[in-house]
């Protein structure tokens, strides 16, 4: 059955209470810091699957992980080029991986390459001219580079791009929307906040349990 984080944070301040005082059950923890704990346990669980399912050679990506942002470009027309800010920091992967894709608004199906930022300097953009006519960007830190200057005219006259990032960031999912995660992922996440909240290791059945009574 599908969650929202709100019932996910009562479920575990209920369980949290009964832990506490079962005779006395009550608002043993705010609310408010459960739901907290529910956003970090889940950026942090989801972001470890992504991370798995990459080293085992698997690019299934979780499509609630894929967040698209809209990026203001600035142009750097002393080093012939332009930049963008990463609005959020990207799972760590190879090869940069973690920025699934770039491209100006209205060319959706056309995003720029990827170059690998070792190969820009260290090849001193001998690879950059293998493009041709086409724009890649490299990443340097919170910086997204492009090889050339796409606020021209010549190259597009662009203003801003459409970022896809791979994160882990679901304080942008409301606290009654649906959660696109599988029941697995659910108690994983409730067993993490209760772990943090340092009621210990809750039994799979009382888990079960209280899932099976919403």
């Amino acid at each position: 059955m599908a969650t929202t984080k709100n019932i996910l944070s009562e479920q575990i301040q209920r369980i949290y209470a009964r832990f506490i005082d079962k005779n006395n059950v009550s608002d043993a923890i705010d609310l408010r810091e459960i739901k907290l704990l529910v956003n970090q346990s889940i950026n942090k669980v989801l972001k470890l699957q992504v991370a798995e399912s990459f080293k085992a050679g698997l690019v299934d990506v979780p499509k609630c992980n894929l967040i698209e942002y809209t990026c203001a470009v600035t142009s750097d027309s002393g080093n012939s080029r332009a930049y963008i800010t990463l609005p959020a920091i990207p799972i760590t992967l190879p090869m940069d991986m973690g920025i699934w894709s770039i491209a100006a608004p209205t060319a959706a199906m056309s995003p720029y390459i990827p170059i690998p930022a070792q190969d820009v300097l260290v090849f001193q953009g001998t690879n950059v001219s293998a493009l041709e006519q086409q724009i890649g960007y490299y990443v340097q830190g919170k910086l997204v580079y492009f090889t050339k200057d796409i606020t021209l005219s010549a190259n597009g006259s662009i203003t801003s791009v459409k970022v896809n990032l791979l994160v882990s960031d679901f304080s942008v999912i409301n606290d009654n929307d649906l959660l696109p995660i599988s029941p697995e992922v659910e108690t994983t996440i409730m067993e993490d906040v209760l772990n943090t909240l340092g009621a210990g290791k809750i039994s799979q059945v009382e888990l079960q349990t209280q899932q099976s009574k919403q």
